[in-house]
């Protein structure tokens, strides 16, 4: 017996439902990680957005060289982000049905 069976027997609910509530607490997890760390880098320059930093750094506010990384990193989670929240509207969706 696979241990997903095994917990499922245990707690009396389906396979697939632990599965999907499993997923889905993952996910949950995942994106509370990158919103903590996008709101990091967010107070560190002042801003709440990619966009807002693109902003400061062509009105001069900030230099290229001072958030460089900040912002590949911000850009990397902001798109990470938006894959976990698709990922989660399907989750949500499977649940349902």
């Amino acid at each position: 017996m696979e241990i997903i069976e095994e917990v499922a027997s245990v707690l009396k609910v389906s396979k697939g439902k632990l599965e999907i509530d499993s997923i889905n607490t993952f996910l949950e997890k995942e994106l509370r990680n990158i919103e903590a760390e996008i709101f990091k880098i967010g107070a560190k320059h002042g801003i709440k957005t990619i966009f807002e930093m693109d902003e400061k750094l062509k009105k001069g506010e900030i230099t290229e060289e001072d958030m460089m990384d900040d912002f590949m990193e911000l850009d990397y989670l902001e798109s990470r982000k938006d894959d976990l929240l698709k990922v989660m509207e399907k989750t949500q969706w499977t649940s349902l049905n």
